[in-house]
């Protein structure tokens, strides 16, 4: 799997239409009506050239992408330094329609998505903060778990949570 951007430019964008389509089409589902919100603030930031300060980003396995967000850099008042932060997750319709996704799989695409932000941060938006908004309450679960291995792992000065985010500060 790869934490990739999808772009109109590099084609990750159509392969996104094309594959969500089909597997909505699969189970018997209009795509039009697959997480409308969000993907009409997705289709923009992909659609537009590429921003240096905002994109849509993506796990991809082979043909398939399982997941995408919005990233986005900026300053924010309270920082000291640019916040990256993580909106608008959504999971590949096969995460919504079939039975056969499992929590471990489930699990495994939040990770590589957490994996992924955090190394964005260090490459192409360099940011000393990072700020991970929830899909669910589910999600703020895992993530309140996985909060004390990164409260001790040392990659973070500082690991935090408060409503539906998870605040990361690196040194």
């Amino acid at each position: 799997m790869t934490f990739e951007r999808l772009s109109r430019e590099n084609g990750h964008w159509q392969l996104l239409w094309r594959n969500w389509d089909a597997l909505c089409e699969t189970y018997n589902e209009a795509f039009t009506e697959f997480a409308p919100s969000a993907l009409t603030v997705l289709k923009p930031l992909a659609e537009d050239p590429q921003l240096p300060h905002a994109g849509v980003f993506g796990l991809l396995d082979g043909p398939n992408v399982l997941a995408v967000c919005q990233l986005n850099v900026a300053a924010l008042p309270g920082y000291d330094d640019k916040v990256l932060r993580l909106r608008h997750l959504v999971l590949s319709p096969e995460f919504d329609f079939s039975d056969a996704m499992t929590l471990e799989r489930y699990v495994d695409v939040l990770s590589q998505m957490f994996t992924g932000a955090v190394e964005v941060a260090s490459t192409e938006m360099p940011a000393k903060h990072i700020k991970l908004h929830f899909r669910s309450p589910a999600d703020r679960q895992f993530f309140n778990q996985f909060k004390d291995t990164l409260s001790t792992s040392g990659a973070f000065k500082t690991v935090q949570m408060s409503g539906a985010w998870l605040y990361l500060s690196r040194d």
